[in-house]
Parts: structure tokens; sequence; C-alpha cells
């Protein structure tokens, strides 16, 4: 079957050891797929406008999955939006900002809403991300959808502080910690959105690809005929897809040479 999309995890997959930017040969090889007419799409629990910087070249061809699956954009249009419910949302927040030493990330579509406790929060999300941001005095009062509620666990703490947050919202949201720092809160995956992406575009699960390495990856590998798994992930991951690789980018160059 001729793969028609390929979709790819960022942090740890397609960005690897903690870069913040495309290798100019990944940016290639995107280019490439796009001009055989394979649809490549990023991803990611970033934001839009992240994304859509970061694959400046190509973006107004490309298929965006933002927000862990909340967001879908394509052609600069949303194809499918997955929201929290605000009480639910709000709810989320009140417990995230209980603790001390975490700060929360509100997701709109086109910013990140931020009540920063400490001016290096704010300044990680703004310099090292490279989110677009708006800070606000009260977060309660943002006036749109909630794609995403994040916690920000200083002194690199998610792995700490995340047991105790998906007992609590586990079988109400979908929790999952995303790097070190990081406990992302949806009531969307990466799986539903590209099978809403599918069923839009008249694209069958055997004409798909995926790359990921975490457990946020799960249902976007298990949604494609042809999921692939980074060798450096969890062994238990590992067991459940045998196929693999050590960076996409020699992935998707075995892809051209297939349909070449």
């Amino acid at each position: 079957m001729v793969i028609k999309l390929v979709a790819s995890d960022l942090d740890g997959t397609l960005l690897q050891n903690g870069a913040q930017a495309l290798t100019p040969e990944a940016l290639r090889l995107i280019g490439k797929l796009l001009e055989r007419g394979i649809l490549f799409a990023p991803a990611s629990g970033r934001q839009y406008p992240n994304l859509r910087r970061m694959f400046s070249p190509h973006w107004h061809e490309m298929l965006f999955i933002c927000e862990n699956g909340a967001l879908t954009m394509h052609h600069g249009a949303a194809l499918s939006t997955i929201p929290l419910e605000r009480e639910t949302g709000e709810a989320l927040m009140r417990d995230i900002l209980a603790r001390d030493d975490c700060e929360v990330m509100l997701s709109g579509r086109e910013t990140s809403y931020l009540c920063p406790r400490r001016r290096s929060y704010s300044d990680f999300v703004v310099y090292t991300m490279k989110n677009t941001v708006t800070i606000v005095d009260d977060l309660f009062s943002v006036d749109e959808e909630f794609l995403k509620v994040s916690a920000y666990v200083h002194g690199d703490g998610a792995a700490r502080v995340a047991p105790a947050f998906i007992e609590k919202w586990g079988n109400v949201v979908t929790a999952a910690v995303s790097g070190a720092a990081w406990i992302d809160f949806t009531v969307a995956d990466k799986g539903m959105a590209i099978e809403a992406v599918a069923r839009r575009l008249g694209i069958g699960k055997d004409e798909m690809m995926a790359f990921g390495d975490n457990f946020n990856d799960v249902e976007m590998l298990e949604a494609v005929g042809r999921p692939c798994l980074m060798e450096t992930a969890d062994p238990a991951l590992l067991e459940r897809f045998p196929s693999r690789c050590a960076r996409v980018e020699e992935a998707l160059a075995a892809l051209l040479a297939e349909i070449s």
C-alpha cells in the first residue's frame, strides 16, 4: 500500500538530545515527501504557532497535530478541535496551583496563557520553547476553548509529581508526562487526531506511517499501518512495536527510496 501520510512525534523522536530545531536533513526529506504528494504531520504537545515556525519552509503544505491531538491544523484552518470542558480545566488548574512547586500553562489555539509565579518559568516558555505567550493576571478569566492544561514542575519534577495527578484525574482526562518538567492534561490524544484526519481526507490505516518514542505516542502508533518506534524507547514499548529506527531521517530516506 502506498503511504499517503507520515506523522512524527518531535521531542525524543524527530528532535533528539534536547534539540529545539530540525536538522537541515530532516527539512530536506520532508520537502521531498511533500513533492511526492505524501502529507507530513508533526504530532506534538507543542502549540500551533511554535510548530508553524519550526517547519516554516513547508508549513503551508503540511498538517499539524498540536497540543497532543487537541488541535489539528491544515492549510491554516482547523480540521478538528477536541477541547477540555471548561469546568474540568478550571478544576485542574486549581489543583496544580495548590502546589507551590507548580505553574500552569493554559493552551489556546494561537497562544499559551501564563500567570507566572517565577520569572524563570515564563522566560523558559518564551525563550527556550519559543512559544507565543500571553501573560494574564487571572487564568480563569481566559475567554476561549481550553485545548490543554499543563503543569510545569520546577526542578524537573514531573515524574515525582505525576502519580498523584494521574491517580486523581486519570479517569477524567488523558494525563501524560511530557519531558522532565511537564505534565499535560487533555481529553484528546494523537491517535484520536490522526484518525479524525484520516476520515476527513479519505486516507486508510495502511496508507499511514508514524514515528514515536514515548507512551503518549502509543495511540498514534496503533492508529497507523506502519508504526515505527525509536530505538531509545522504553523496553515495554519496544516489545509492542517491532519496527524501529535510530533516526527518523534514516527511515524517511528509506521510504523515499522505496517509492522512487
